[in-house]
């Protein structure tokens, strides 16, 4: 049985970090250093479109690329915005695992896209149903989360990454992969980004978001020379300039060494809590088959048809507990024969900003109301 667990609702809703971990001081630091420093007019002027320099090189350094290959954004969805408006046409199709990122769904479709779910596998997508679904209609960019998938928890074999460069050659695609949790890794050993398969295929986005601070909105796009440059000036003409005192203010947390060290008490804080869900729900829901992952925000399950899910939302907050509709984490389905219901008996288990004591009891809670 869980510990003495308050009373009080136990949120199941959206993936944020534990307050616990942002770096509130360090931050401060760095923010102080950069607009007290000689480069503090400058920051706070209108900057160059692509993002503040140094930290542009910086990012240029880990992935190996050109400065001018990189864009800095307001967080990833921006530049995901920002590439959907800029590559689709209304009544372009998209493809996105099934299930998926939920507003990236809702940015694509905003931008005129048909966005099609592909159904995703315990090793990544159902290699099957894309070739079917390209066959149909090629997509003009393929979106996956292929490290620790939100919502899912799932993270693409080193197989089926090959596979996916090697259509999106073959087919004449984009691949968008989305990567903010890939560093945050508590066991195993990381696979390669898709980008290092093929670069010229792929567009890589990530941010700072769970790993610094969601509120100081940086994130960042690394593709080809020549789509970054038209993505770039698509920003500028979007924003005006970017928001360079939180990007200096990155560039600052990363020269002190504060990155490694936060990352490092990240990944010692959340560690215990992806091994306290995935030990509940084995635990609560032993018939209920889900991903175990070995990093990431989430755990998620696909509720079996015979277990009591008819109005869950309603009577989970009822009973203490806040969930997502799960509903919202798919697109339209890539088959007319595909199960309709699987979004209603979706529950995504966001872990990181509960404690053990409280994603034990969330578990039991959920295993409560549907286990009837």
């Amino acid at each position: 049985m869980p510990s003495q667990v308050s009373s009080k609702q136990i949120l199941f809703t959206r993936g944020v970090p534990a307050v616990e971990a942002l770096p509130n001081k360090l931050l401060s630091e760095c923010m102080q250093a950069v607009l007290e420093g000689p480069d503090a007019k400058g920051i706070l002027q209108y900057g160059h479109n692509g993002g503040y320099l140094p930290l542009r090189q910086l990012i240029s350094e880990q992935y190996h690329v050109s400065p001018d290959q990189v864009l800095v954004g307001n967080g990833s969805l921006h530049l995901q915005d920002i590439l959907a408006g800029f590559l689709v046409k209304p009544g372009d199709v998209v493809f996105v695992e099934q299930p998926s990122y939920d507003r990236a769904i809702k940015t694509f479709r905003r931008r005129g896209a048909k966005v099609i779910g592909i159904p995703l596998d315990l090793d990544g997508i159902n290699l099957t149903a894309l070739e079917e679904s390209i066959a149909e209609k090629k997509p003009v960019f393929l979106y996956v989360i292929p490290d620790f998938q939100n919502p899912a928890g799932v993270t693409t074999s080193a197989k089926k990454r090959q596979a996916l460069v090697d259509l999106a050659e073959r087919y004449d695609f984009w691949l968008v992969e989305d990567v903010p949790y890939r560093t945050l890794r508590y066991a195993g050993e990381s696979l390669p980004l898709l980008r290092d398969l093929n670069s010229e295929r792929v567009v890589t986005v990530s941010s700072y978001s769970k790993l610094i601070s969601p509120a100081i909105r940086v994130g960042y796009l690394v593709g080809p020379l020549a789509l970054v440059k038209q993505l770039t000036k698509l920003a500028e003409e979007t924003i005006l300039a970017p928001v360079l005192p939180t990007q200096a203010a990155v560039v600052e947390f990363h020269r002190r060494g504060f990155f490694e060290t936060n990352l490092n008490n990240l990944k010692q804080l959340y560690a215990p809590r992806l091994q306290a869900v995935v030990q509940a729900v084995k635990t609560y829901l032993p018939e209920v088959p889900f991903a175990e992952p070995e990093g990431g925000f989430f755990v998620s399950i696909t509720l079996p048809q015979s277990y009591h899910t008819a109005d869950l939302l309603a009577r989970a907050k009822q009973a203490g507990l806040l969930l997502t509709d799960g509903r919202d984490f798919f697109a339209d389905p890539y088959a007319p024969t595909v199960d309709a219901t699987q979004g209603e008996r979706f529950v995504r288990l966001p872990f990181c900003a509960l404690t053990p004591e409280q994603l034990e009891a969330g578990v039991q809670r959920l295993a409560n109301l549907v286990c009837k």
